[in-house]
């Protein structure tokens, strides 16, 4: 059953932490990526391809929320 004034403040909130974590992680292992990279140790391809691999994560996670939030309120 749909909520009459939208979706709650809380799952609002939730919604935005795990954003926020998956945002952070991303850009830790890319800065680990790109001082690999500068260093070396991996070879450049793997850095260059990065963008499209966070991309394609980003846009799975949106789904999985979409889904999720689908399922919990219909």
């Amino acid at each position: 059953m749909p909520i009459p004034n939208g979706m709650p403040f809380y799952d609002l909130k939730d919604v935005g932490y795990k954003i926020a974590i998956i945002f952070g992680v991303l850009i830790v292992i890319y800065g680990v990526l790109w001082l690999l990279a500068e260093l070396g140790l991996i070879p450049a391809i793997a850095f260059a391809i990065f963008p499209q691999i966070v991309l394609i994560l980003i846009g799975l996670f949106i789904i999985y929320v979409a889904y999720e939030r689908k399922k919990k309120y219909y």
